[in-house]
């Protein structure tokens, strides 16, 4: 569960070769709920909708698989049809990392796939407090200090 950093790689199903690499987020919620977004580089938030799907723990204490989907749209808003994300993870030792690999449906508006694809992706936990011993305690601005990110 939690927040997560992620480097996506879409790949060459036949040759594995990457396509190119795309940050995003993963938010995986309590009760088996997920919520995904990346932006390929050149790309516009406009072309698409974020993320949306489910997780399941599987056999061992770190695998797990989960599959979202979302909109597709053209440079005008028109919608194309939507994309569907099947993939396994696997959880690193420290809990804080994973690595997963992903199939791929690309669909058109009246759901017929029209497309496939493969991707790998790794992941980190979004931890902002991770130091929290010995970071900086946040603090309400006074007249003589200002507030900083």
């Amino acid at each position: 569960q939690g927040v997560w950093r992620t480097a996506v790689t879409p790949r060459n199903c036949e040759t594995g070769d990457a396509i190119l690499t795309l940050t995003g987020l993963f938010t995986f919620s309590q009760g088996g709920t997920m919520a995904e977004y990346g932006i390929g580089p050149g790309s516009s938030p406009a072309l698409r909708s974020p993320g949306h799907g489910v997780w399941q723990r599987e056999h061992g204490w770190q695998d797990y698989s989960f599959a979202f989907t979302y909109y597709r749209y053209n440079a005008s808003g028109v919608f194309l049809g939507s994309q569907k994300v099947r993939a396994t993870l696997e959880l690193g030792a420290g809990g804080d990392e994973f690595a997963s690999r992903s199939a791929i449906e690309i669909l058109d508006v009246s759901d017929n796939v029209i497309g496939t694809g493969c991707a790998t992706a790794v992941g980190t936990r979004f931890l902002p407090f991770a130091d929290a011993a010995t970071a900086e305690k946040p603090r309400a601005p006074t007249a003589t200090s200002r507030a900083t990110p």
